[in-house]
């Protein structure tokens, strides 16, 4: 099914988007603290696109980084770690 229609020639898209997580992993980084001592970082690197629901399109597809905290928290990456047996926890 085609989520796009012609008007007078010209394509318009009607798609319905949902965001999904193809990939996640744990990252450590060295960062220099308020002194300029090195500090090891741990962070969680996902990668997003979003993908329509009714034809199946794919498009924007994205890295993001963010704190394990706030990557626990985060609703697409929780929905991506549940279908996925072998994503890092």
């Amino acid at each position: 099914m085609s989520c796009t229609t012609r008007v007078l020639g010209i394509p318009f898209g009607r798609h319905q988007w949902h965001k999904e997580v193809t990939h996640a992993e744990f990252l450590t980084a060295q960062e220099p603290d308020m002194w300029a001592r090195t500090v090891l970082r741990d962070y969680v690197r996902c990668d997003k696109r979003q993908v329509c629901t009714v034809c199946g399109e794919v498009r924007g597809a994205v890295s993001c980084l963010c704190e394990p905290a706030q990557a626990d928290r985060c609703a697409i990456r929780i929905e991506y770690l549940a279908k996925t047996a072998t994503a890092p926890r």
